[in-house]
């Protein structure tokens, strides 16, 4: 997938380890993309969603006028810090993560580590325990749809919070 000697180095984190968090930030920014939402990173950019509509194409093989479907296309953005850093290499500095993502409890199985949590302005992004892998969760969705998803006795972690919580002690407005 991806060469991921640099980041094992500065961050400590095992290459299976952001892997999963690679492959779960790729899974949420095209969750979010298709239900036409936008992501944004601080300090990168904003992925966003393209919508083009049918249009008349042609047909590469047989030359013939065909009519194209509507899609939506994913896009990036850039924002301007991001790209000024990549011209002033003194600009970028890595530092080393303060306090490390708190490990799921013994009692679940850890096959997925909890995703290192990527600061997005769409929504606060919790992470629930699901048959024994940490998914993360838009809070739109765990206080609309999500109310199904999850149980007072279901473990959650956000960023900032001390440690795996169950959903009752953390957020008991849903369960009120």
């Amino acid at each position: 997938m991806l060469d991921t000697s640099y980041i094992e180095r500065t961050t400590g984190f095992s290459e299976a380890t952001i892997q999963s968090v690679l492959e779960s930030f790729i899974k949420f920014v095209q969750l979010e993309l298709r239900a036409g939402n936008e992501v944004k990173i601080v300090d990168f950019g904003v992925f966003y969603p393209k919508e083009l509509g049918e249009r008349q194409a042609r047909n590469p093989r047989t030359g013939e006028q065909i009519i194209a479907k509507a899609r939506t296309k994913p896009r990036v953005r850039f924002f301007d810090s991001f790209e000024k850093a990549i011209q002033n290499p003194k600009s970028v500095t890595l530092t080393l993560p303060t306090s490390p993502i708190p490990p799921i409890p013994p009692t679940i199985p850890t096959a997925l580590p909890p995703p290192v949590p990527v600061a997005v302005a769409v929504s606060r992004i919790w992470h629930i325990v699901k048959d024994g892998a940490a998914l993360p969760i838009p809070e739109s969705q765990l206080r609309g749809k999500g109310k199904g998803k999850i149980t007072p006795d279901t473990l959650i972690w956000t960023e900032g919070q001390d440690g795996w919580k169950s959903a009752s002690e953390v957020l008991p407005q849903l369960f009120a």
